[in-house]
């Protein structure tokens, strides 16, 4: 049992600095909470912990079609937006949504094509750190 220790000892400063930053960004690696809109060009009322934002598509996600998605939150930090196909990597789509005025946030989306007539994706959200997961389904061409 004394041999171990050493080891412990040099093991737990690796450990401290890999899920310390984690830890303080608020991320403990949990799940992302998924929020159901059941129609996001109508918008809906999202909560990033103590803050809610407005979430819009400015028209109906069609893949290579570009359309626009307005995040409303007042005083938020940088916007971020991930889209992913559920059940098949499509790639990185991956968007930094630009401020267009106090509180609002765009970014102009273009998805890509699947194959396969798949048109079920996944909306990953990124405000102040905090991630929430949306799913919508992309207008079939």
């Amino acid at each position: 049992m004394k041999k171990i220790w050493p080891f412990l000892l040099l093991l737990l400063p690796v450990l401290l600095a890999l899920g310390l930053p984690r830890l303080i960004s608020g991320d403990a690696g949990g799940p992302i909470l998924t929020v159901h809109c059941p129609d996001l060009v109508q918008g809906c009322q999202v909560e990033f912990g103590a803050r809610r934002a407005e979430v819009k598509f400015l028209s109906a996600p069609t893949p290579l079609k570009r359309f626009d998605l307005v995040v409303k939150a007042s005083d938020a930090g940088p916007v971020t937006a991930d889209f992913a196909m559920q059940g098949m990597n499509m790639g990185p789509n991956h968007y930094v949504l630009q401020r267009i005025a106090d509180g609002a946030w765009q970014g102009n989306i273009l998805l890509p094509v699947c194959v396969s007539g798949v048109s079920n994706w996944t909306m990953t959200l990124e405000l102040d750190g905090v991630k929430r997961q949306i799913p919508f389904v992309a207008v079939k061409q």
